[in-house]
């Protein structure tokens, strides 16, 4: 695994090139994660809303018949969707169990048989967790996410015990991974975040040599995503400098702004400039 390089680093001036680079092509497809890399991460989900500034940029990217913007997320589409509300973006949604905009509507063939699982485990873990009220179930009717980033530290290793005695009766069905904070649970089937993102590719019919591809995120799940794209797009990890497979990192998703912003003005693209 090569170190990941800083994007703004000014003795290189990587960014100034790569933007460069992106730009030769016909068409520059964004592959862009939501939560840490969109916005901040914050303490519940609900509260992770779109800057106006980032709402406008990303309304004027998705009109723009140069880009084609797709967000891929573990969130559910009627979430991810109501949070963004703007035309001519694709939804990778559920770690791109759904995949949804722009007259494409997919759903993985093996979720339906295990809908009435991630059912049952949803009721089972709202039972067993009501005495850890800081952790909470977000159903997402194909995958389920538990939440404990606001538990307390000495209780995170009970809820963690609860999950997987949970989840145990439907263990060749089922399977659980973890993110920052957070346990997702999910149909037991070859398929993640990589997988999803080169179905899209292939949906959208891409062609290396005329389009740009980038794909920014800040998770465990986005690294399947880096790993499958590693010699067809450029990779970017949204965080501090860790072990990643992506090519280059940023800090936070202000950065993020500021990268996207760059690339629209390097196709001479006019968008109204807000603050935040």
């Amino acid at each position: 695994m090569s170190t990941p390089e800083y994007l703004f680093e000014r003795r290189n001036k990587a960014g100034s090139r790569l933007i460069d680079k992106i730009t030769s092509q016909r068409k520059i497809i964004l592959l862009l994660d939501y939560d840490g890399t969109l916005v901040p991460i914050k303490k519940k989900p609900s509260l992770a809303l779109l800057s106006a500034s980032m709402h406008k940029l990303l309304k004027t990217l998705a009109a723009h018949s140069n880009f084609i913007v797709i967000v891929v997320t573990g969130r559910s589409f009627s979430d991810i969707k109501k949070l963004i509300g703007i035309k001519n973006i694709i939804y990778a949604s559920n770690h791109g169990f759904q995949i949804s905009g722009n007259r494409i509507k997919w759903i993985h063939p093996g979720v339906e048989r295990n809908l009435s699982n991630i059912k049952k485990i949803s009721f089972s873990l709202n039972d067993a967790l009501k005495s850890f009220p800081a952790t909470f179930v977000e159903d997402k009717k194909l995958t389920l996410s538990v939440h404990f980033r606001n538990e307390k530290n000495n209780f995170i290793p009970v809820v963690k015990k609860i999950v997987a005695k949970s989840i145990q009766p439907f263990q060749e069905n089922i399977i659980k991974t973890t993110g920052k904070k957070v346990i997702e649970i999910r149909p037991n089937i070859n398929w993640n975040k990589g997988k999803a993102v080169l179905k899209i590719l292939t949906m959208l019919q891409h062609r290396k040599n005329k389009n740009s591809v980038i794909c920014l995120g800040d998770d465990k799940t986005d690294e399947d995503a880096f790993r499958a794209l590693k010699n067809k797009a450029i990779t970017i990890h949204v965080g501090s400098k860790r072990n990643t497979q992506a090519h280059f990192y940023l800090y936070n998703s202000k950065q993020v702004k500021t990268f996207l912003e760059m690339i629209l003005l390097q196709n001479k693209i006019k968008f109204p400039m807000l603050s935040g």
